[in-house]
């Protein structure tokens, strides 16, 4: 079976390129599979297979590598702490220390200045590169940057391990360094860039949705399994779930050589499955060179249409509606950061092992599965197809209830003073999970085609803003909460409570404006497009995540 040849020039394609305007130059390959020492399918049924397991094998890794991380993290600063008490008190760097030592407030205190430190640089290589892969991906393939991306967590990874390994003579703070690998391929962002672009790659658009879906439930199916199995290897020791996690790199990279590139095929839309070359790209037109803008110049120029279109989302804001509703966007990237910390504050406040701590994400995973598979796609078909609500008045009514559990949710978490009434408080919040994707689609009704993309660049900013707050402030908020004691640990949690209540001011007051200029209930949802497709999909990104701190 041969592998076709890229065309050293073509004209634009808007379907084709990952970021437009931008022509690929002269990509040279191989023109038959015996040149090459391995087999290369053009099966779409195939590519997207290898595709799924790639991402199941980096989120089970990456889920692998999370709690055992925090465990020795904690046991590094936790030795360190000791060695500089005196008397009886005093630990030597070469003892063993048990687990419940290490839950002392000033070990604590300084693990969580550490992982705070780690999550904000951490959030800053993605801001600076996915631009520049992403004009990469479309000029030398889709292959080599997702390749750079997977290369670039695995060195990170090995940083981390070296300092875990070698952590009496090197300073646990250069774990700090640890983002700096990530410019290499941009890390996770850029990852989940790249499986969407090989996947819009090789899927036909009415197909698109439903491969998405399934690749967030890939990484959402590694999140249920991974961490169970990592807490029960962590009793024998925290080093056998992060080499096997690590290791987990070295055969997803490896997948990437059975598939071909992708960024000059095209799906037929007939039932064939196979791959074809791009049609635009079979022609061979000249291009003068002096036309084609360098790679440098292609950042600065998009660099300055990003700013443009930051500036421009400006224009959406005259909304009140729309303002409203952007305060929800602030819950998701405070949400996804006290994930990490719940593990921390379950551990301190009731003694609990991390190794079982552990167990609750799966719980949650769980949960999170079932009510974006089952529950969320049963009401929504029971409100438009038996109650004859629109799509927008679901939706209302969704977001409603979602954004309720989350501040119930974040009230229990952070004053139940049991054990149990934690657990019911972490249930509570993950059945509020689609509040984000039902916001996103009411916004998004309220803005034509045209503003679409100016909203969008709204709602990142909100959510970038947000990523960069989160860390710091749960950060110092944990720490004022050990130095006060007893209930304040909590105070997070009561901060995170406070942000969904404000996401639910805004939910709850666009459906009172909402109110005053109803819409017409459909007889039987003929009138929607599509009543009963599924609302939330699971982030691709989040689904793949290496680090969960």
């Amino acid at each position: 079976m041969t592998v076709p040849e890229p065309p050293s020039e073509h004209d634009d394609d808007e379907d084709a390129p990952l970021l437009p305007d931008i022509r690929p130059p002269h990509i040279s390959s191989p023109s038959s599979s015996s040149s090459l020492p391995f087999y290369q399918t053009r099966s779409r049924l195939i590519i997207t297979l290898i595709i799924f397991a790639i991402i199941f094998i980096l989120a089970f890794g990456g889920y692998l590598i999370g709690v055992p991380s925090i465990r020795l993290y904690e046991d590094i600063v936790c030795h360190h702490y000791y060695n500089r008490l005196e008397g009886k008190e005093h630990r030597g760097l070469g003892e063993d220390i048990e687990e419940r030592l290490c839950k002392a407030d000033l070990v604590q205190e300084e693990l969580n200045f550490l992982l705070a430190g780690l999550h904000f640089l951490g959030a800053v290589p993605p801001l600076l590169t996915a631009v520049p892969y992403g004009l990469l991906a479309d000029r030398i393939g889709r292959r080599p940057v997702l390749l750079l991306a997977i290369s670039g967590l695995f060195l990170a990874n090995l940083w981390s391990l070296m300092i875990m390994r070698f952590w009496r003579h090197i300073p646990v703070r250069l774990l700090w360094l640890d983002p700096i690998f990530t410019l290499i391929g941009g890390g996770e962002a850029v990852g989940s860039m790249m499986f969407y672009a090989i996947g819009s790659d090789v899927t036909p658009q009415a197909k698109r949705a439903n491969i998405f879906l399934m690749g967030g439930g890939m990484g959402l199916f590694a999140e249920i399994i991974a961490p169970s199995i990592a807490s029960f290897l962590m009793t024998k020791s925290p080093w056998i779930p992060l080499l096997i996690g690590i290791s987990a790199f070295l055969p997803a990279a490896a997948l990437l050589v059975f598939i071909p590139e992708t960024l000059h095929m095209r799906p037929r839309e007939s039932e064939s499955a196979t791959l074809t070359p791009d049609a635009v790209s079979e022609r061979s037109l000249p291009i003068d060179e002096d036309d084609k803008p360098g790679f440098f110049g292609s950042i600065i120029s998009q660099a300055v249409n990003s700013l443009k279109e930051v500036y421009g989302s400006l224009a959406v804001l005259h909304s009140l509606p729309i303002l409203l509703l952007l305060l929800a966007f602030l819950i998701q990237p405070f949400g996804r950061q006290s994930a990490g910390l719940l593990l921390r504050y379950i551990s301190n406040r009731f003694g609990w092992e991390l190794s079982q701590a552990g167990y609750l994400l799966s719980l949650r995973a769980f949960i999170c599965a079932v009510l974006l598979f089952a529950l969320l796609p049963s009401i929504s078909h029971y409100l438009t197809k038996r109650l004859h609500f629109s799509s927008s008045q679901k939706d209302i009514i969704l977001a409603r209830i979602s954004v309720i559990l989350l501040v119930v949710g974040a009230l229990l978490i952070g004053t139940s003073p049991t054990i149990v009434g934690t657990i019911m408080g972490l249930v509570v919040f993950t059945l509020g999970a689609g509040t984000d994707a039902l916001t996103r689609s009411l916004v998004t009704s309220l803005v034509g085609q045209e503003h679409v993309g100016r909203l969008y660049a709204a709602i990142g900013l909100v959510e970038t803003c947000g990523s960069l707050a989160a860390g710091p402030t749960f950060a110092a908020l944990y720490t004022l909460g050990l130095r006060l004691q007893g209930p304040w640990v909590g105070l997070p949690f009561l901060a995170l409570a406070l942000i969904c209540f404000v996401g639910a001011i805004g939910i709850w007051s666009f459906g009172c404006l909402k109110r005053k200029h109803p819409r017409e209930r459909t007889p039987s949802g003929e009138d929607e497009v599509e009543e009963n497709t599924l609302l939330v999909m699971p982030d691709a990104a989040e689904a793949g995540a290496i680090n969960i701190v």
